[in-house]
């Protein structure tokens, strides 16, 4: 019996032509079984969830249970992870674990409440004598409370009684337990219980309950305030009293006797000091979940184990966890490419273009609603964020509004709740295009809409062009319900009505539950169903849009049978597949190759189309190359996209600007890609060309694209300043400076010197090693007296190109007058002008000053030029070099550079050829 009111259920799912009545079959529609199961994804670190934790044991799940056949909770050892004892499922609620306390499983009823022995498994049912109110259980019994007399009871599981003193009497409120005693709120008044006596001792008086207290091993702790981003906890330990500012607004646990908080985003658990606020933000990192024990330690799943954690923050196996296939809760696809987001609770979202041989993540969460994926779209949902992800860049919205991408992944509508219009943006442009009053249905660039009774309208957002169809009256058109040639509207006059927007065919009715969803050429929608053993199961059935006959057929088990939701999603390319979520929540894909033909279909012979392309900046900083690129794969209306199946890449390169650019090379490995991205390092000074090509499923292959190239940076820094002051230094300081440009940047510099002393050549250059690799822009120092000093510099890239070094910069501290010998008549004087503060004046023609030994390349001489003031002629090494005339209108010192000579060593002379005088101040040797 049970079996023919199941099959008449999955009958009444009826399609009836217009004209005729469809006479229905006896069978239900041919079962096919279940899809091709996609590749596990193993996840290697689980996010367990402990759902119940005491000292002595705790409860945990790994992912959903199985939705076809949920297994018992295993209650396991908190001190070994032993399994002690298994718990049946509830049917009716299978994700509810059992309760436990200290060492039961506690199960409350109207009249007495269960507590059963995890060790021995024997039960003590505590009764809840007459006139007492239960309020609540604790690890040895449980709290009664009598009005006719205000008092308390603790009940224990061997149903004795002890009266409770000291508590004011009211409502209580259990907040916390240990194995010795009961943490109550009554009255507004805060009390620990000692399960042995019943002795209530006062803690404190609130304005009101706490939202969170806790008992630790000497400590009391309540929640007294709390933001979006912090809370306040108040604590007394014996007569002190206190409280700390808890820098999270995140669920409270205790170690020890001071806080933690779980921090999801960086798994990371983060211990508070209540006496001294001192945050440790990492105590304990890579921490999925975490519950107290109620004995100062807790108990969290991380790094592949469970284990319990005390104030020492020491990790304490307790059970390993081992690697399993990742369970999901909602899956999306469109052509090769399969998109799931975890049932655990990170919600990770994972795809794989291989059939599930290899994975990646898409660094992101999706939980709240289920993601969407059409065409290269994905709309996921985290952290409030709706994030519509295209080629384009992203769009985002807030998670509590609508938001709805259209088939093919184009178009997407945003509606605020309640609100009766909704934008429609472009994707890949992220620009609104309209508002339109709902309902209405996006497909590809469309809009569809009954825009007045009896007629449906749709509008080609990019061409603005349009396109009316009759229908029946009071028809409307939701979103999801227009998908390749069919749109499928809801509320007709006579019933639903499938309609060919693309063509002739004569509309049908169609009766669907809430949560068909359309297909390109198909409805696929939930079932009723049952198994082997003749309990209900959930299937799908597709219906065949392309058949005059509506065939159908059915596929299954699917996930949802229980409490968790079913996931199942068309192909988001438009290919004839459903991928859907089974009962282990594991992703299957069913290929409906049983469908018919569209009535007006072709075959596929549109090649992909490259939608973005690049190789990042023309100019590179770093020889790491990437080249990333989308393409879609065109349908028309009669011949439905195929899907892309595959990439090839290639490059050409020069070895330099100056150079031709080398044969395309299609690498190994860079052929019949299934990745959108491929790398590539290229030696300094190398330009890189790329091109792809993509092909479909059915073999059509694009053109070459056009080329992108990305150039390594291969040219030095040049030199744009070179400075160092005067060739002749007067100064007490002088500065070496310099600039240098570079096509990406400079990196640093190398500095080197040499110096020659007065009367010696020049020495071998230094390289100082602070000078080497320096980011110096300038060098000063103290010149000293008869010293040359030149100094040569060349610049890095970030790429380790090195400029030449520069031309010598030098500089030279004259030789004082006093470091010459004199002849003839001569004065040896002092001036505020003069280098050193003396001067030698030449008072008579023939006087001369002189000195040995001075080796140079060129002679400068510093004198005090001005009115009456005569000349000398400069003798080197016996030839006479120049002629230096000091009368001047004004008086000053100047330095006189002689010319430039072969480089040659002997005596320097310096005579007066007239009878003026001739006042000199020093000389200097120019070696280089």
């Amino acid at each position: 019996m049970l079996r023919s009111k199941l099959l008449a259920a999955a009958c009444a799912v009826v399609l009836l032509p217009l004209a005729a009545v469809k006479v229905m079959a006896a069978d239900p529609p041919q079962h096919l079984g279940e899809g091709q199961l996609v590749g596990n994804r193993s996840v290697a670190d689980p996010a367990l969830q402990i759902r119940q934790a005491t000292s002595s044991y705790y409860v945990t799940s790994y992912g959903q249970p199985d939705d076809h056949s949920p297994e018992p909770w295993e209650i396991l050892s908190s001190t070994n992870g032993a399994l002690a004892r298994t718990s049946p499922r509830l049917r009716d609620d299978p994700d509810k674990p059992p309760t436990l306390l200290g060492k039961y499983v506690v199960t409350p009823a109207a009249a007495q409440i269960a507590f059963r022995d995890i060790a021995t498994d024997a039960v003590s049912q505590v009764a809840v004598p007459a006139g007492a109110t239960y309020q609540g259980a604790y690890p040895g019994g449980i709290l009664l409370s009598r009005a006719a007399d205000s008092s308390f009871a603790l009940r224990a599981v061997d149903n004795t009684e002890k009266p409770v003193t000291g508590a004011a009497f009211g409502d209580p409120v259990i907040l916390d337990t240990t194995a010795t005693s009961i943490l109550i709120t009554v009255a507004d008044h805060l009390s620990v219980i000692d399960t042995a006596t019943g002795t209530a001792t006062a803690v404190a008086t609130l304005p009101a309950n706490p939202a969170w207290a806790a008992l630790t091993p000497t400590r009391v702790l309540w929640q007294t305030a709390a933001t979006a981003n912090s809370k306040t906890v108040g604590w007394k330990q014996g007569t002190t009293t206190g409280s700390v500012e808890v820098p999270f607004g995140l669920p409270l646990l205790t170690v020890g006797d001071d806080l933690a908080v779980l921090v999801p985003d960086t798994k990371q658990l983060a211990k508070i000091a209540v006496t001294t606020g001192t945050v440790t933000a990492a105590f304990v990192t890579g921490v999925h979940d975490a519950a107290d024990l109620g004995n100062g330690r807790l108990l969290i799943s991380a790094q592949s184990k469970v284990a319990s954690v005390g104030a020492d923050g020491v990790l304490t196996t307790v059970k390993a966890t081992p690697a399993f296939a990742a369970q999901v809760t909602t899956v999306g696809m469109s052509g090769a490419r399969v998109v799931t987001a975890d049932y655990q609770p990170d919600h990770g979202v994972y795809e794989t273009t291989t059939n599930g041989t290899t994975w990646s993540s898409l660094s992101t969460s999706n939980s709240g609603k289920p993601l969407q994926l059409e065409g290269t779209t994905l709309v996921t949902y985290q952290a409030g964020i709706a994030r519509v992800r295209g080629s384009g860049g992203d769009l985002t919205f807030p998670a509590t509004d609508e938001v709805v991408l259209g088939k093919g992944g184009k178009l997407v509508s945003h509606r605020t709740p309640d609100a009766a219009t909704a934008e429609v943006y472009d994707v890949a442009s992220k620009t609104k295009l309209a508002d339109y009053a709902v309902p209405f249905a996006l497909a590809d660039s469309s809009v569809w809409k009954v825009t007045e009774t009896g007629v449906l309208t749709g509008k080609d957002l990019s061409t603005q062009a349009t396109k009316t169809i009759a229908v029946a009256s009071a028809c409307t058109v939701g979103a999801d319900d227009v998908n390749g040639r069919w749109a499928l509207l809801s509320g007709c006059t006579g019933g639903n009505q499938v309609i060919d927007i693309k063509g002739p065919e004569a509309p049908r009715n169609l009766t669907v539950a809430a949560d068909s969803q359309l297909g390109n050429g198909f409805v696929v929608q939930t079932a009723a169903g049952e198994d082997a053993n003749g309990l209900s199961t959930k299937e799908l059935l597709v219906t065949d849009l392309n058949d005059q006959g509506l065939g159908q057929r059915r596929y299954g088990p699917i996930n949802g049978r229980l409490l968790q939701p079913a996931s199942f999603r068309p192909d988001g390319a438009g290919g004839a597949k459903i991928i859907y979520a089974d009962p282990d929540a594991r992703p299957r894909i069913i290929s409906l190759t049983w469908l018919a033909v569209d009535p007006q279909q072709r075959p596929d012979t549109t090649a992909p189309v490259l939608t973005s392309a690049t190789a990042g900046d023309r100019l590179r900083d770093n020889t790491s190359l990437s080249f990333d690129w989308t393409f879609t794969d065109p349908q028309d209306p009669n011949a439905p996209a195929s899907g892309i199946l595959s990439y090839d890449v290639r490059i050409q390169q020069r070895p330099n600007r100056t150079s031709p650019y080398g044969a395309w090379n299609e690498r190994v490995g860079w052929q019949g890609l299934k990745t959108t991205a491929a790398s590539y390092t290229a030696a300094p000074g190398t330009d890189t060309c790329w091109q792809v090509r993509a092909r479909d499923y059915a073999g059509n292959l694009s053109a070459w694209s056009t080329s992108y190239c990305s150039e390594v940076d291969g040219i030095a820094p040049t030199a744009v300043t070179l400075r160092i002051g005067d060739r002749v230094a007067l100064g007490a300081t002088a500065t070496v400076s310099w600039g240098y440009a570079d096509e990406t940047a400079v990196a640093s510099y190398d500095v080197v010197y040499k110096t020659a002393a007065a009367g010696a050549a020049f020495g071998s250059w230094v390289y100082p090693a602070a000078w080497q690799d320096t980011d110096l822009r300038a060098i000063t120092w103290a010149p000293r007296i008869g010293m040359d000093e030149c100094f040569m510099i060349r610049a890095r890239d970030v790429l380790g190109n090195l400029s030449a070094w520069s031309k010598p910069l030098c500089t030279v501290v004259p030789q004082d007058d006093r470091a010459l010998t004199s002849s003839g008549t001569v004065t040896r004087s002092t001036s505020t002008l003069a280098f050193q503060g003396t001067t030698s004046i030449l008072k008579a023609n023939g006087a001369y000053l002189t000195k040995t030994g001075e080796g140079a390349l060129r002679i400068a001489v510093v004198g005090i030029s001005g009115p009456g003031q005569g000349k000398v002629d400069v003798y080197h090494a016996n030839i006479k070099i120049g002629t230096v005339n000091l009368a001047a209108t004004t008086t000053a010192r100047t330095v006189t550079y002689l010319p430039i000579t072969a480089y040659r060593t002997g005596a320097v002379k310096i005579v007066s050829t007239s009878t003026a005088p001739a006042t000199i101040d020093g000389v200097a040797f120019l070696r280089l």
